[in-house]
């Protein structure tokens, strides 16, 4: 492996809350990251409130496209801040100098470009509003009304092949809620 790739492994690495921490970010409790990327050295313009989970997000605090056309090393830099009880889905991106507010979904697969105010559902590319947390709420208790999708306690890793086979086939076309009583 040349330099350049050990050196690109250190800068996009998976984070886990104490490195980040070490690494000067400000990071609330209960917070849950999943194979979370930062693309810089450090983490001293990160900061992630109180129950969040990040899952396959890459978070850009800089911008090095200046490095190469301005000389001396000039990078722009920006802070991200997420919110209280925020959730933001796999492969998203979130650029610099954003704020995620609180009480906050970001489906996956989205890139974040602008502020996402409190109490919002946002998606897409650019991430754009979808609606807001409330509405959202409200449209999944109404589905969980329909108790052929709801299953609750159900441990999916324990299950043996026969039983793995009949939830499969129960669950064959359609999205269902897991949850725990």
């Amino acid at each position: 492996m040349n330099l350049k790739k050990i050196l690109m492994s250190f800068m996009t690495s998976n984070y886990s809350v104490k490195k980040l921490r070490k690494k000067g970010a400000i990071i609330g409790e209960d917070v849950e990251l999943y194979s979370v990327t930062i693309t810089s050295t450090d983490a001293t313009c990160l900061e992630i409130g109180n129950h969040v989970t990040l899952t396959g997000v890459k978070i850009l605090t800089h911008d090095a496209s200046t490095k190469r056309f301005l000389g001396n090393g000039i990078n722009r830099i920006g802070r991200v801040v997420i919110g209280n009880n925020v959730f933001v889905g796999t492969q998203t991106l979130i650029l610099p100098n954003v704020r995620i507010g609180n009480n906050v979904i970001v489906g996956a697969g989205s890139v974040v470009t602008k502020d996402v105010p409190d109490g919002m559902v946002y998606a897409g590319n650019p991430a754009r509003k979808i609606c807001t947390i409330e509405e959202f709420v409200t449209k999944h208790r109404a589905k969980m009304l329909d108790k052929t999708i709801v299953y609750w306690n159900v441990d999916r890793l324990s299950l043996d092949n026969k039983e793995r086979k009949k939830f499969n086939d129960e669950i064959d076309g359609k999205i269902v809620y897991l949850g725990r009583k």
